[in-house]
């Protein structure tokens, strides 16, 4: 072999070692910094899981302090109506008392109390044989100090719910069209709320006799829900006929499971009434703690099963009386239903949000009874570790 050639074999030869050695080298390295840095990734690993930061961060999210000159003009809770002198309620301003009915908690009782049995100067002009009543802030007034289903009517819906009256802005939309045009107002919300498993057999007792509620509109984010999002459990040109408490339970999409939670919540956190995108557990998360948000800021809130503590936080807190006790009215068929052991447990599983709202609504009302310092009372106990034998037990 010529010498030129042998050289340059023996040069190609070397330079092809360099390179591999060189690759080698290089392919290590990478191997190595892979590996460094995936254990530097992992030596600072958060110190939560994925999951207890999205519970967080839903916690974060509802524990926030909304607005309401967000969705309306002005909305007094009960902190600032007993705290600042200033926000008192006056029926000669601008001020206006919404009632939100939520069905079978004693609601209609209430209403009819507000507009016949206040003992004001302006009473509610009610005429026989109409169920509205005029309750005008005086004779030469369009301007109404209350907007409820006595008074103005169900302007919003048939028991429209939050969604409807307050994020929507309906209430405000609808006075300023009823008073012929925008002013501002301050919104007194109120609402009365009553144990579930009673609330839900009294609901039930309701549609044996034929009520359906199939005007309710329930309009969230500009629209209603469409068929897919909310089936009816029944035909509506035979309503709930000859049902019975099983089939009540049954349906899954019977409205009057956590009805109370579902009408004082922001159904607008949820995507409303569609339920594809997001798990059953944090929508009833989210609904729950929207519920217990809104709950605590409204003006008042009575509880059925103390109607004249109910009566007395009303009063102190608006500074308005009434001329008969609300405590008359504290009557129910649903105390002489008989259902089964496995029926009680059924309704508590069905309606577990508004078992849990309930016992917060107690605790939350026996901080505005030591708020007005009112003594010498009673509350009723929490449904949660209710038994059969004591569902059972009449009331003494």
């Amino acid at each position: 072999m010529p010498k030129f050639h042998c050289s340059f074999f023996k040069v190609s030869i070397l330079t092809i070692s360099i390179l591999l050695i060189i690759g080698i080298l290089f392919v290590v390295d990478i191997n190595n910094y892979d590996q460094q840095s995936y254990h530097s990734l992992a030596s600072i690993a958060p110190k939560y899981t994925l999951e207890e930061m999205e519970k967080f961060a839903f916690k974060n999210r509802i524990s926030i302090e909304y607005k309401p000159q967000l969705y309306t003009r002005w909305n007094l809770s009960f902190n600032k109506l007993i705290d600042e002198p200033n926000t008192k309620f006056d029926i000669a301003r601008d001020d206006v008392i919404v009632f939100l009915h939520i069905q079978k908690t004693a609601g209609t009782s209430f209403e009819r109390f507000l507009v016949k049995n206040m003992d004001i100067d302006q009473k509610c002009d009610c005429n026989i044989g109409k169920k509205r009543c005029n309750c005008l802030k005086n004779r030469e007034s369009k301007q109404t100090w209350l907007f409820s289903r006595y008074s103005t009517g169900w302007m919003c819906g048939l028991h429209a719910d939050y969604t409807e009256l307050f994020v929507s802005d309906c209430v405000e939309n609808v006075l300023d069209r009823k008073e012929g045009g925008p002013r501002k107002r301050r919104y007194f919300y109120t609402t009365f709320l009553r144990e579930p498993i009673s609330r839900f057999i009294s609901e039930f007792r309701h549609v044996e006799r034929g009520a359906t509620w199939l005007s309710a509109k329930h309009m969230c984010n500009g629209r209603p829900p469409t068929p897919e999002e909310l089936p009816l459990c029944f035909d509506p040109d035979l309503g709930w006929q000859g049902i019975d408490i099983d089939e009540f339970l049954d349906c899954p999409y019977n409205l009057a499971f956590n009805r109370q939670t579902r009408m004082l919540a922001d159904l607008t956190l949820v995507n409303c009434y569609d339920i594809k995108n997001q798990s059953a557990e944090i929508r009833d998360k989210i609904m729950l703690e929207s519920a217990k948000t809104n709950l605590k800021n409204f003006a008042f809130f009575g509880i059925k099963e103390v109607m004249d503590l109910s009566q007395q936080i009303f009063q102190q807190s608006f500074n308005l009386n009434f001329i008969k006790s609300l405590s008359e009215w504290d009557k129910s068929k649903s105390n002489d239903t008989v259902i089964t052991k496995h029926q009680l447990e059924k309704i508590k599983n069905r309606n577990k949000l508004d078992i849990e709202l309930y016992d917060y609504a107690i605790k939350l009302f026996h901080k505005r009874l030591k708020k007005l310092n009112i003594k010498s009372y009673q509350l009723p106990e929490s449904p949660y570790n209710l038994t059969y034998h004591e569902f059972l037990k009449p009331d003494e």
